[in-house]
C-alpha cells in the first residue's frame, strides 16, 4: 500500500510520499559507454499527485549523470508521460535497444509504489500514469521486460516499498528471489515495508521547487553540487557500495536497500579527482559526535562547514506510532548573524531532543536545510538511535533455512527487538568460529517491521572476503542496554552451492 504524509516547514516546506519526472537527453552511437533511462510519474488517478517532485528528481538525476566522465551514449527522460506496461516495455527496449554484454543500462523510476505483503514480493507494483490512464507495472514484469536487455542492468527504484522488489526490508521474508545474479544491481529508497517521503516548497517557488529526499542525497552523492561526498577513498570511482553506505548515513526519512548487498567494484560515477572542484553545496563536512544515544541524553552535538553565507534551519523529526511525524517537528533557525543568515566557516551546534517518548527513547532525524532565493536545499540529515538506559531488548533472530550465494542469492537476517539499540551481527560456522561480522553496535532503524525488527543480508563471504565453503553455520547477535549485554543465536541454516543443493 501507498503511504501519504505531509507537513510544513516554516511555511515553507511540505513533507509527504515520493515518486519522479524530467526531460533533457544526450545521445551519440559510441558502444561500450553507460546509458540512462529516467522515468517520473506525478499525476494519478489512484493517488495524491505530487508534481512538481517527479518531474525535479528525473531531471535532477539527468543533470547529474551527464558529469560522468565516461560520458553516457544516451540519457533519456519520461516525465509523465508513461502510463501503460506497453508503453514502459517500448521505452525500455528503445532506450537500451543498442546495449551489449559489456555495457550498463541504468533505469530510474520515480513514483508511487503499491504492496500488499500478503501477495508476496513478486506482486509489489510500481505505478504508471499521466493522470488520465494508469497501471501497475509488478516486480516480476518488470524483471521480465529487462531480462531481455543485455548487459549489466542498474536499477534505481525511487518510491514506497520499493525494497520488496528485490526481497528486502520485509516482515516475513521475500517469497520470491528477484534482480539476482551479476546482471543486476540495485538501489532502493526504502524498504519492502517503508514509505519514500518528498518535500515540496509552498507558496510562489512551489510550481518549480521540491524532490524525493532520496533523489537530493543521491545527486549530491553523486556530485551534483560538486564535492562527490560518496566516494570514500577520493579515487574518482564512486562504487555501488560506497554509495549505498553513503545513503544509509545520510539519507535518514527511510531505509535504502541494496542488491548486491556489498559490490566494491562496480562503478555507479566516475569523475576525476584532479579536477578543481567547484563545490556549489552551501553545507558539506556534516559530522555527529554519537548517533547512538541513551534515554538520559537529551541533547545531540555535531559540526559542520558552511561554505557561503546562507540562512540555515535545523528540523528535528520524531518516530512516533509507525512513522515520522512531519506536523509536529521541531525547526529551529541557525541566528547566527543578526540578519538570520550564518557566515562560511567550521560549525558546531547542539540541539536538545525535547519530544522524546515518555520513556524517553525511540527514534529521530535531524535535516540541516538552507534557503537560498526562496527555494529550500536538504544539506544533510542524519537519523538518531535513543535507547532506554536499561531494560531487556528481547533479542531473537531468524534467518531462511538456506542459500546459495554462487547464483546471487543472499541470507536475509531478521532481528527482531524490542527497543531502538546497537547491534552487533556475526555469522559463526558450526564449529562456533567466526566468519565474518556484517556489523557492529550499529544503530538499529524504524523500518516498519511488525513486530519491531532489523534486517541484515549476508553474501556468503568470509571476512578475508573469499566464498565461505558450502556447510550449516548460525547467527549471533548482540546488543548492550545499560550496560548489560543481551544476545541471541538463529538455528542453524545451510551455505549451498548450485551442485550440492540442501536435502528438502
Amino acid at each position: 500500500m501507498s503511504s501519504r504524509g505531509r507537513v510544513f516547514f516554516l511555511a515553507l516546506l511540505v513533507f509527504a510520499v515520493l515518486l519522479s519526472p524530467g526531460h533533457a537527453e544526450q545521445a551519440d552511437s559510441s558502444p561500450g559507454r553507460p546509458r540512462a533511462l529516467l522515468i517520473g510519474c506525478d499525476h494519478f488517478l489512484s493517488q495524491e499527485d505530487t508534481w512538481p517532485a517527479a518531474d525535479n528528481n528525473v531531471r535532477l538525476l539527468a543533470e547529474t549523470l551527464q558529469h560522468d566522465i565516461r560520458r553516457y551514449t544516451l540519457i533519456r527522460v519520461q516525465s509523465s508521460q508513461i502510463s501503460t506496461v506497453d508503453a514502459f516495455e517500448q521505452a525500455v527496449l528503445e532506450a537500451f535497444s543498442n546495449a551489449e554484454e559489456n555495457d550498463v543500462s541504468l533505469l530510474y523510476i520515480s513514483t508511487h509504489g503499491v504492496f500488499d505483503e500478503r501477495r508476496g514480493n513478486a506482486n509489489a507494483a510500481l505505478l504508471l500514469s499521466d493522470g488520465q490512464h494508469e497501471e501497475a507495472l509488478t516486480a516480476q514484469a518488470l524483471q521480465d521486460i529487462l531480462d531481455s536487455i543485455p548487459g549489466t542492468k542498474m536499477l534505481i527504484l525511487d518510491f514506497c516499498n520499493s525494497g520488496a522488489f528485490i526481497g528486502k526490508g520485509l516482515s516475513g521474508g521475500a517469497s520470491a528471489i528477484l534482480f539476482s545474479g551479476p546482471e543486476y544491481k540495485v538501489l532502493c529508497s526504502a524498504g519492502g515495508s517503508e514509505a519514500s517521503w518528498y518535500w515540496q516548497a509552498d507558496g510562489e517557488s512551489a510550481a518549480t521547487s521540491g524532490a524525493s529526499y532520496f533523489a537530493n542525497v543521491l545527486a549530491d552523492a553523486l556530485g551534483n553540487q560538486g564535492d562527490y561526498a560518496a566516494d570514500a577513498n577520493l579515487d574518482g570511482a564512486i562504487t555501488l557500495t560506497e554509495l549505498y553506505d553513503f545513503m544509509l548515513d545520510n539519507y535518514a526519512a527511510s531505509t535504502a536497500q541494496v542488491y548486491p548487498q556489498q559490490d566494491p567494484e562496480f562503478v555507479l560515477f566516475a569523475y576525476d579527482p584532479q579536477a578543481p572542484q567547484n563545490i556549489r553545496k552551501a553545507v558539506t563536512d556534516i559530522v555527529f559526535e554519537d548517533t547512538v544515544l541513551n534515554g538520559s541524553e537529551s541533547s545531540v552535538s555535531f559540526s559542520f562547514t558552511v561554505q557561503r553565507q546562507t540562512t540555515l534551519y535545523y528540523q528535528i523529526v520524531y518516530h512516533k506510532d509507525g512513522t515520522w511525524q512531519f506536523a509536529d517537528a521541531q525547526q529551529f533557525r541557525d541566528n547566527e548573524q543578526s540578519d538570520g543568515t550564518t557566515l562560511p566557516g567550521r560549525k558546531a551546534r547542539t540541539l536538545s531532543l525535547s519530544a522524546l517518548a515518555a520513556d524517553q527513547y525511540g527514534y529521530a532525524m535531524i535535516q540541516l536545510i538552507t534557503v537560498q532565493n526562496g527555494i529550500p536545499h536538504l544539506e544533510g540529515a542524519r537519523l538518531l538511535c535513543v535507547q532506554p538506559s536499561e531494560g531487556d531488548v528481547h533479542l531473537s533472530v531468524v534467518t531462511t533455512p538456506s542459500f546459495m550465494p554462487a547464483i546471487g542469492q543472499e541470507l536475509c537476517i531478521l532481528v527482531q527487538h524490542d527497543v531502538p539499540c546497537g547491534l552487533t551481527v556475526s555469522v559463526r560456522d558450526a564449529d562456533g568460529g567466526l566468519v565474518t561480522r556484517l556489523c557492529y553496535d550499529t544503530a538499529s532503524r524504524p523500518q516498519q517491521l511488525s513486530p519491531a525488527a532489523s534486517t541484515f543480508y549476508w553474501n556468503g563471504l568470509t571476512r578475508q572476503n573469499t566464498p565461505a565453503p558450502d556447510g550449516v553455520y548460525t547467527v549471533e547477535v548482540s546488543a548492550v542496554i545499560g550496560g548489560v549485554r543481551y544476545t541471541a543465536e538463529s538455528l542453524p541454516f545451510s551455505l549451498n552451492s548450485p551442485l550440492n543443493p540442501p536435502v528438502s
